[in-house]
């Protein structure tokens, strides 16, 4: 076997190496993010024009953390606060015999810190998982009101 030969074999098997530790990051990071309490799958998109974006919710304290399915950060994408998140508009729709609920929704996201203005986006999810969103939303803890 020549040096060139065996440099492309050597390069192959890294490549293979890679594609298969890449593979395994991808299953591992969606069993952990899909098993957690309080997770559960839900499509996104920003605009009614764009195209869904599958991910999976979980429930925080204060937050509802979005994770892109198919994405090399282990954290969240999206993280909007529960203060102040409404759905202006729901509507249950049947697809392939399963019930979907289609959600618009406002709410502030929380980027590194800073809150953002509210914003609208829409949300896709089974029925049971709107009914634990909107149970989540209504189970927050009461604010406090300062009097002056």
């Amino acid at each position: 076997m020549s040096g060139a030969t065996g440099s492309v074999i050597t390069a192959m098997v890294f490549v293979l190496i890679f594609i298969c530790a890449l593979a395994i990051y991808f299953v591992a990071r969606l069993r952990f993010k899909a098993q957690n309490v309080g997770s559960f799958n839900v499509a996104y998109r920003r605009r009614p024009e764009d195209v869904w974006v599958a991910g999976v919710c979980h429930y925080s304290e204060d937050l509802l953390k979005w994770y892109r399915i198919i994405s090399l950060k282990w954290g969240s994408t999206l993280r909007w606060t529960r203060h102040g998140f409404e759905i202006l508009d729901a509507q249950v729709q049947e697809a392939d015999g399963v019930r979907l609920a289609i959600l618009h929704c406002r709410a502030q996201e929380a980027k590194r810190g800073v809150f953002l203005p509210p914003a609208d986006f829409w949300l896709a999810m089974g029925e049971p998982d709107y009914s634990g969103l909107v149970s989540w939303m209504e189970s927050a803890p009461p604010q406090s009101i300062e009097i002056y």
